[in-house]
């Protein structure tokens, strides 16, 4: 590399990363190459090149750091290797070559455009002319022959195998030039005649030539056969990036912060770092480690990891395996407390509804049978308003410090209290579960016949996270677990290499929501949680108790389709759970600076808080409303009734509120009754 380079690069990361690289003078510098590995030179600086996650480096090779996350400089023509051929071109778009076939399941919002004219043909043999047609829930579309099929604002884009690509929950497809469409199992079809006649159609089976203006909304089931040329642009382009280390070998990412970490060691000098693997290590992979000088860890029984204590020269050589995809430094997470919320989120109608008591059997809908994780600082499960519903109860241990050998994480099980010093997590599990017996019920959370699964994150370090999710993955299904709620958050870039992000897509495919919430470091752009920027978690922003933005709560970046909050819920004065071993929450007001509104009968089972971390565990708890209703909702289906029902804030933006506030009532409602669809003028508006 030429000294011009170098000189570039160095000016670049001083001016993006001032507070982390101009403190202290680099001992050496450190090159990054996705698939080889970590490079120690002479230079000055940190050089990202290929890695995959969070950059792209393209013809000048700059990494620049934003607020909210990574800036892709310059990138352009990346090819990732396998059989399928695809290229991507520029920062935001993505080509799939040769492919054969592409399913979309629950697709929001396609577009079909660049013929003239639309042919529909009923079941019953009727043909139509039509300029646009609307299909909504179909169970199945199959497209044939089309020439070019471009995919806009796709939230989850999987590619498997070469002649195969899963789009999940996309948000704006348009197919141009399409000859030969075939549209089977759709229920309930409306077409727009040119002359704007409208028509309905119930098929089993539609063939559509010619589309020219085609719209599908809440898709589920769509498979696009012999399509050649599948372009990919905007959120689609830059989760199909990040995504592409699926199936890859060798390292894709190196955490930032532990880089620059790694910039100022000596070789011997020794950090705690977490290992992610393309699979769950083998006893190949430990042997790997043992023959670098690594004699001992944590290793985990389902997620792809070993935490381990080494210098900074077995980090460099351990980043040239093949089998490593990350590597991350511990950190420790911040809990998102800054500290009326049951009426204005509809949770209350829940109760009241008759719809829902009749189809629930007469019970009004409490989240019974279902159990929510709270991954915090712990759960006092003597208070009252817990009492008989905390299934377990989860102290976290840390294993690295017991010498020689990889152990798995420890735990200690059944305890009544593992909220002895913070009493954060006993406020969150409250507003999830508590039924409000010391208040009368006034102050009962959200679904208060829940189960809740204690998880104690000690001083939520990321080992402790990682340990918590680990315990999940491999116990959730016995204990019924089908939400985890995280109120912590990083300050670091949104990659999704970073180990916690591996792990809460993990639990997502599993069928356990994640809910994180959004941050408290508002009301600037582009102060999102990283954690909940991934588009397969919830993310959860704050208002006050009349729908009004709180200052606190994060918000995302301006236009963008991935960063931005999922939807908002109640957060300030917030009253819940006091914990028997803590005086009060304390929140950035100071320790329960809102309880002059309690009663002295209430202080000593209750306290008052305010933070996005309070505005998450409500959305946690209607989940669980939701899968007492429908128990086989999917995490996908979950997010995409939560956003669809969600009360609009006309007088803020996506990237601030997301859809909108919390709708308890039209959650619960759909979920229990498919039939019956929310929100679906949203899609007439934004067409």
């Amino acid at each position: 590399m030429t000294r011009n380079a170098f000189k570039t690069i160095n000016r670049v990361v001083a001016l993006t990363l001032v507070t982390l690289l101009s403190s202290v003078p680099a001992l050496a510098g450190l090159t990054i190459i996705g698939s080889n590995g970590i490079t120690v030179s002479g230079a000055d600086g940190i050089l990202y090149t290929g890695t995959n996650g969070i950059t792209v480096s393209g013809a000048d090779g700059v990494l620049a750091f934003g607020p909210n996350g990574i800036t892709v400089s310059g990138a352009d023509g990346i090819t990732p290797s396998g059989a399928d051929g695809i290229t991507v071109s520029g920062a935001d778009g993505i080509t799939a070559s040769r492919a054969n076939s592409t399913t979309i399941n629950r697709a929001d919002g396609i577009t079909l455009s660049g013929a003239d004219g639309i042919t529909v043909s009923g079941a019953d043999g009727n043909t139509y002319r039509a300029d646009s047609i609307i299909i909504r829930n179909p169970t199945g579309i199959t497209v044939s022959g089309a020439d070019n099929l471009i995919a806009t604002g796709a939230n989850g884009i999987t590619a498997s195998g070469a002649d195969t690509r899963n789009i999940a929950h996309s948000d704006g497809i348009t197919v141009s030039g399409a000859d030969g469409i075939t549209v089977s199992g759709a229920d309930g079809i409306v077409a727009t005649g040119p002359d704007g006649t409208v028509f309905s159609i119930t098929p089993t089976a539609i063939t559509i030539s010619g589309g020219d203006g085609i719209t599908v909304s809440g898709a589920d089931g769509i498979t696009v056969s012999g399509a050649d040329g599948f372009v990919q642009t905007g959120t689609n382009a830059l989760i199909s990036t990040l995504t592409s280390a699926i199936g890859q070998s060798g390292i894709q990412s190196v955490d930032p912060e532990l880089a620059v970490l790694l910039n100022q060691l000596t070789d011997d000098s020794n950090i705690d770092a977490v290992i992610v693997y393309h699979h769950l290590p083998t006893d190949a992979d430990i042997a790997d480690l043992q023959s670098i000088g690594v004699l001992g860890g944590t290793r985990y029984r389902a997620l792809p990891m070993i935490a381990i204590t080494t210098s900074k020269s077995r980090i460099a050589a351990i980043s040239h395996l093949s089998s490593v995809r990350s590597i991350y430094g511990n950190r420790t997470f911040q809990w998102n407390l800054d500290t009326g919320a049951r009426s204005i989120t509809g949770v209350d109608r829940v109760r009241r509804d008759t719809d829902l008591t009749r189809a629930n059997r007469g019970l009004s809908v409490s989240g019974r049978g279902v159990t929510v994780a709270v991954l915090d600082t712990g759960v006092d499960g003597t208070h009252a308003d817990l009492s008989g519903r905390v299934v377990q109860n989860i102290k976290l241990a840390d294993t690295q410090s017991l010498g020689v050998g990889f152990s798995y994480p420890l735990a200690a099980s059944s305890l009544p209290n593992t909220d002895q010093a913070y009493g954060h997590g006993t406020f969150v599990a409250g507003v999830i579960a508590g039924n409000g017996q010391q208040s009368g019920g006034k102050y009962a959370g959200v679904a208060p016949n829940a189960n809740i699964l204690g998880l104690s994150a000690g001083d939520a370090s990321l080992l402790f996270v990682l340990s918590g999710f680990d315990y999940l993955m491999a116990n959730a299904a016995a204990f019924n677990v089908r939400v985890v709620n995280c109120s912590f958050s990083a300050n670091t870039v949104f990659d999704v290499n970073d180990p916690v992000n591996i792990a809460t897509k993990m639990l997502t495919d599993n069928g356990v929501n994640v809910v994180f919430s959004a941050g408290n470091t508002g009301p600037g752009s582009d102060s999102l949680n990283p954690y909940s920027v991934a588009p397969w978690v919830i993310s959860t922003g704050a208002t006050d108790n009349l729908g009004k933005l709180a200052g606190f709560s994060s918000r995302g970046e301006f236009g963008s389709a991935l960063f931005h909050p999922t939807l908002v819920a109640p957060g300030v004065n917030t009253v819940s759970l006091r914990t028997s071993t803590v005086a009060a929450v304390t929140t950035v007001d100071g320790a329960a600076a809102n309880d002059a509104g309690l009663s002295a009968s209430e202080l000593p089972y209750y306290t008052t808080g305010n933070g996005t971390s309070f505005s998450a565990p409500q959305v946690a708890g209607v989940i669980a409303l939701m899968l007492e209703a429908n128990p086989n909702l999917t995490p996908a289906q979950v997010r995409d009734i939560l956003q669809r029902t969600a009360t609009p804030l006309p007088s803020y933006y996506m990237y601030e509120v997301g859809a909108g506030m919390l709708n308890a009532q039209a959650a619960v409602l759909e979920a229990e009754f498919s039939q019956r669809h929310f929100g679906s003028w949203r899609g007439r508006i934004f067409e």
